[in-house]
């Protein structure tokens, strides 16, 4: 589910160059999306796993598309506390006592049913399954998205938006594209993870949940597949390393993450930058496939 979650990030940060903080703020839509038609209390409505999921995609991408309306014109540090603030007032609402009835409240959701297939409920093998076709989806999403004519424009933004602006990008359209895949991907991955549990609450989707996805994708190295997922086998593994310092555990987390930072900050895989240079020794050799020669 991390993999999902930075996939989904790094199609924002890494490929659109939107430095987003409240990303997990699109998770708990998911996972709340799926509670609420899956869930005896508070409505009853047990619409089936599949209709909930479908409703949590679709409304984490137009919360993204609401979201980003307002920030077309911020970048950089702006954005990412605007973007922050989104991700705790998702989180605020939901803890809320006034909106008990309709959210759980602090209490959150439990006892939400589980998936079914030919009339026989999910277990841990089936969540696993679901779980793996859903990267698997997620990647084949990220990787045609990043060798497209899409991706490019992603790219070009996020090195320069006034040049990419110049050269014909429609600007706007692209980065709100960004942000409704990204969140329809972390619907995707909330309401599994809600489904999974059986439960869900606000203190799940808290602001240190938004810094652990972003920093999977720093560890691993943004705009890259195979970053994403080794960033998140290192940020799920290392802090169980880490449990026997239990005191010290996020005081060595973040000196660690800080050295990454400083001697590797493209990652530890980064992605190959698209070019469209040939090598010196075919320029001076006259190679036929470079083009034609003066």
């Amino acid at each position: 589910l991390y993999v999902i979650l930075g996939l989904g990030l790094n199609l924002i940060v890494g490929l659109s160059g939107q430095l987003v903080l409240g990303y997990i703020a699109f998770f708990a839509i998911g996972a709340y999306s799926v509670a609420l038609t899956n869930s005896a209390v508070p409505h009853n409505l047990m619409w089936g796993f599949w209709p909930g999921l479908g409703i949590g995609i679709l409304l984490s991408a137009l919360a993204g598309i609401l979201l980003g309306l307002p920030l077309m014109r911020l970048r950089g540090d702006y954005l990412a506390i605007v973007t922050l603030g989104f991700g705790e007032i998702i989180r605020i609402l939901l803890k809320s006592d006034l909106l008990t009835d309709f959210t759980g409240g602090p209490r959150g959701i439990q006892s939400i049913q589980v998936p079914k297939i030919f009339g026989r409920d999910f277990g841990d093998v089936e969540f696993t399954y679901l779980i793996i076709l859903a990267v698997l989806f997620s990647i084949f999403v990220y990787v045609r998205l990043a060798n497209s004519r899409t991706g490019r424009a992603w790219l070009s933004i996020r090195e320069d938006e006034t040049v990419a602006k110049a050269t014909g990008v429609n600007t706007n359209n692209s980065k709100l594209l960004a942000l409704a895949l990204g969140a329809a991907l972390a619907g995707l991955a909330g309401g599994i993870y809600a489904a999974r549990n059986q439960f869900t609450g606000p203190n799940e989707h808290s602001l240190m949940a938004s810094i652990n996805v972003l920093s999977l994708i720093i560890v691993g190295g943004m705009g890259s597949v195979p970053g994403t997922i080794l960033g998140a086998f290192a940020l799920k593994g290392l802090p169980e390393i880490l449990r026997e310092f239990a005191n010290y555990r996020l005081l060595a987390f973040g000196a660690l993450l800080g050295v990454m930072m400083l001697s590797r900050p493209e990652g530890l895989l980064p992605s190959r930058k698209p070019t469209l240079e040939l090598p010196e020794e075919k320029l001076k050799a006259g190679d036929p496939e470079g083009g034609c020669d003066d």
